[in-house]
């Protein structure tokens, strides 16, 4: 069991004592390598960097013994006012880790950075964190906590003391400075003595700003209180507690292998609850189902009370809502143990304008943008692939990276308007491109340059009627045995579509994307290459990975060798050719599978690539 209890472990209690349990166990989480969760680590990095520099006279504790780190933060506060970094406290085997501790008299101030951003007018209207109702907000929920559980271990430690809790988060609408720019992506250094008028200033144009956590806090002391002494008698005793299953159980970060893995700790809970394929847990949308007679109680959780956990143990007439045309859909499909397209589907392809482009955009944000006037997480379009499929079946592919160091929003829409100048019906996948095109429609208005002619290209395109949502099509009208919890993502659908039908591999422009593994045939993102960079093997294989090929070309290695710039360029290129050829590879199946003849010659065996300048 661990030595001490932190807000890690605090957080896993308040879901499941048994998760915190598991915790201090070492029971080994299922969450393995999330690209999306090390992003966010990434940015946290550069959120902390930037805000040591709005605390010049602070002292950074570099000590890695919590005992000594206790002993040195306690000295500290004792002997001054300057801000401590890098501190903890220590009381009965339970450990605080606050980002940063200043004392002013009676007055302790802890201050928790994140990466989050927040809303600073929502915030002053007392919206951000707490609910009409009065609760905290989802989304704050666990960052409130935390802090709750960190000003209950210094109301231990500093009984004489008030404990004035903040958070200190970018904050949404507040635009970057260069210097502030700079200074994020700089090897933090000591800074010299600077008057107070100089970081007042400082913090006054940073994006980062300080949020009062006071009132959230207060509102949930007694219940996080309450909760950690429930938690210091559990590990005290060193037992597993019984925990009730039920719905939340799913997203249990003790569930590995998509719940598969036998020896992990939803099995530990479940047992031969945990057994049933297909599980209850793999259909579409589960959440959605209510009890009969009740508009919050879920069905999942009455069917794991009475032990019906086998996905058949849901039955049609107890589909309903929106989703339960796709559930019904999934639950045939599943007994029948086949592939269905609904005929309709035909009805919609045909409706299409010739040409049809297929197309996909990738996009980059940051905590801290990278240029001047920019905002916290702003999305910004730095590339889009474009495969132009001709009614006579020939193909042309259209492509455009920004590689220089710039804002790429408005010259992306540039290369845009060029690119589908000729198309009739554009396909992408889910709704992501058109809030691309959106957000770049406010944006363009805020520049200095006349950008009249792009915003009016982009109203009428987005009420043109040309874009088609092919996941939605894959939503109303398709299903496969084998889509992965019935997951409509196109990560999903094109391995399961291209591993069935071995028609597609020989189409004359996919073929290339062919290969097995062990006698296995491989997803083609599998396919793509993988390049050594800084003596790290690396792939771009889903969007983080591109956001950092991305980075890494503009402002890393790339920046200054031209080879490691072309190589990442080529990698960039590579992906996303193949989200758009995954797109046109699904509507390839789909025309063979409805027999609806494919505009597709055997001559037309070649791909013109067009990079838009």
């Amino acid at each position: 069991m661990k030595d001490t209890l932190d807000s890690k472990g605090f957080l896993r209690f308040t879901r499941c004592p048994t998760a915190a349990y598991y915790g201090w166990s070492g029971q080994p989480t299922g969450t393995g390598d999330d690209p999306f969760l090390t992003f966010l680590g990434q940015e946290a990095k550069t959120i902390r960097r930037l805000a040591w520099r709005l605390f010049p006279d602070g002292h950074h504790i570099g000590q890695a013994d919590p005992v000594r780190v206790a002993t040195l933060t306690r000295k500290h506060l004792q002997e001054g006012t300057a801000p401590v970094f890098g501190g903890c406290v220590l009381v009965d085997n339970t450990i605080a880790h606050p980002d940063v501790l200043i004392r002013k008299e009676r007055d302790l101030h802890l201050i928790t950075i994140k990466s989050k951003a927040g809303n600073i007018d929502a915030h002053r209207a007392g919206k951000m964190l707490v609910t009409m109702y009065g609760g905290i907000r989802a989304c704050w929920k666990d960052y409130v906590y935390e802090l709750a559980f960190q000003c209950a271990v210094l109301r231990q430690a500093w009984p004489d003391l008030r404990i004035v809790p903040w958070l200190l988060l970018p904050e949404c609408n507040t635009p970057a400075d260069a210097e502030e720019i700079t200074s994020a992506q700089a090897t933090p250094a000591p800074l010299p003595e600077e008057h107070d008028d100089e970081i007042t200033r400082r913090r006054r144009r940073s994006v980062l700003k300080f949020f009062p956590a006071s009132k959230a806090v207060d509102l949930i002391a007694d219940e996080v209180d309450a909760a950690m002494r429930e938690m210091k008698k559990l590990w005290r005793s060193g037992e597993r507690p019984v925990s009730p299953l039920k719905y939340a159980c799913r997203n249990c970060e003790f569930r590995s292998g998509n719940g598969r893995d036998e020896t992990d700790g939803f099995h530990a809970c479940w047992g031969k609850l945990a057994r049933p394929r297909p599980h209850l847990f793999d259909l579409y949308q589960l959440y959605s189902l209510k009890q009969p007679g009740h508009r919050q109680a879920l069905l999942a959780d009455a069917k794991i009370e009475a032990g019906q956990t086998a996905l058949f143990d849901i039955h049609e007439d107890e589909l309903q809502g929106e989703h339960a045309a796709r559930q019904r859909m999934q639950l045939r499909g599943l007994r029948e143990n086949r592939e269905i397209i609904d005929p309709r589907l035909s009805e919609r392809i045909a409706e299409l304008r010739w040409p049809v482009a297929f197309l996909d955009f990738e996009t980059t944000l940051s905590a801290i943008p990278r240029h001047p006037g920019l905002k916290p997480y702003q999305t910004l379009p730095f590339q889009f692939s474009c495969h132009v499929l001709h009614a006579d079946g020939s193909c042309e592919h259209r492509e455009w990276l920004n590689t220089e160091n710039r804002v790429p929003t408005l010259p992306f829409i540039r290369a845009l308007m060029r690119a589908l100048a000729d198309v009739g019906s554009i396909c992408v996948y889910t709704d992501y491109e058109n809030r691309i095109l959106k957000e770049a429609l406010g944006f363009l208005a805020t520049l200095d340059e006349d950008t009249q002619t792009e915003r009016s290209w982009i109203f009428d395109l987005l009420h043109s009627g040309q874009i088609v949502d092919q996941h939605q099509w894959v939503y109303d009208y398709c299903f496969h045995p084998q889509m992965d919890g019935g997951r409509t993502s196109i990560k999903k659908v094109l391995p399961t579509l291209w591993k069935s039908n071995p028609s597609l591999w020989k189409h004359p422009v996919f073929r290339s994307y062919y290969r097995e593994r062990n006698g296995v045939v491989l997803d083609p993102y599998e396919t793509l290459p993988e390049h050594t960079f800084n003596g790290e093997s690396f792939s771009v294989r889903e969007g983080c990975a591109a956001m950092r090929a991305y980075r890494e070309m503009l402002y890393g290695s790339g920046s200054s060798c031209p080879q490691t710039q072309e190589a990442l360029a080529a990698m960039l290129r590579a992906y996303c050719k193949l989200d758009t050829l995954s797109q046109w590879i699904i509507f390839e199946h789909w025309q063979e599978r409805l027999q609806m003849g494919s505009p597709r010659r055997e001559h037309k065996n070649e791909v013109v690539v067009a990079a838009v300048s």
